[in-house]
């Protein structure tokens, strides 16, 4: 990984151009080669009677660098790499060709990363999204991960990415305010330890070092409480307000109503955000190019 910090921007950039050039010398991309704007233009699918592929590269190596990839300076392709390491045991040529347009994707932004300008809110934040059963096709119906809805996140400290993820569900939901709500509440349980965490670090490493660190602004006893960013009402509703849960949602609060006090406590607030800003989408779904630019700005800088 190259680390790169800019004075005069305030910025620090993250990027693995080694790496990017090693997949895409595995799977024979040439820098003459034509670029992509977007890294998936469709859902996968096990193409069970589809052709078998013809490529002779390692399709669960490739895979493992791109999702090492995506997980680091990269989040950009978490979806389409996600979807494409579901058909690792059994590969088609509908695969091969979903990982070579991620590859000629990268080809055309292989100089980019991670662009991280920390700001002075010391604070955990989160923006939440989730695609209700986005895999869904009538070809495909006796397939049960096809009726899975995606979950997806992206927690930022100081303002800066640090965690993100692009999953299925465990859960057949049957609304969008359920897949919604229960990408809210799983996405929680790896921002709460987090905010406990930060908590910890805070009132006590931060107290000894404090003295002799006098430029160090944390306020252990005023930590700013952690902004969770949904767009979908509904589900904000649910989570706020116990008042709510009916008889068709009761199934979801036992289960899924976890970080009640949490929320009572002001230690996280849920708030609305227009799905046009709300980062974790561009995890969910295939974008066209203007809202991946967008998306993309918004989370990486570029």
């Amino acid at each position: 990984m190259q680390i790169v910090k800019d004075a005069s921007t305030k910025t620090i950039t993250l990027t693995q151009p080694a790496l990017i050039q090693q997949v895409l010398q595995d799977i024979g991309i040439t820098p003459s080669s034509k670029g992509k704007d977007t890294p998936v233009d469709a859902i996968l699918y096990a193409d069970s009677d589809g052709p078998a592929r013809q490529e002779k590269w390692n399709y669960r190596s490739v895979i493992g660098k791109l999702n090492y990839l995506a997980n680091n300076t990269r989040p950009d392709i978490s979806m389409a790499v996600h979807q494409c390491a579901c058909f690792c045991t059994n590969p088609k040529a509908v695969h091969d060709l979903a990982v070579k347009r991620i590859a000629q994707y990268l080809l055309a932004t292989a100089d980019k990363g991670l662009v991280l300008t920390p700001s002075a809110d010391m604070a955990l934040n989160m923006y939440v999204d989730a695609y209700f059963a986005g895999q869904w096709h009538k070809e495909y119906a006796e397939l049960r991960d096809n009726v899975l809805s995606r979950t997806e996140y992206v927690i930022l400290f100081c303002d800066c990415p640090v965690v993100w993820c692009s999953k299925l569900q465990s859960e057949i939901v049957l609304s969008t305010t359920e897949s919604e709500y229960i990408a809210l509440s799983t996405d929680l349980r790896d921002l709460l330890p987090l905010c406990r965490i930060l908590h910890d670090i805070s009132t006590k490493s931060f107290i000894s070092l404090q003295p002799t660190i006098p430029s160090c602004k944390m306020c252990p006893d005023n930590l700013p409480p952690s902004k969770v960013f949904e767009d979908n009402m509904a589900c904000i509703v649910l989570a706020t307000s116990d008042t709510h849960f009916k008889p068709r949602t009761k199934h979801i609060s036992l289960k899924f109503h976890h970080f009640q006090d949490y929320v009572k406590n002001g230690i996280i607030h849920i708030l609305k955000i227009g799905t046009s800003n709300n980062m974790a989408d561009i995890f969910t779904k295939p974008l066209g190019q203007i809202k991946l630019q967008h998306l993309r700005q918004l989370l990486m800088g570029w």
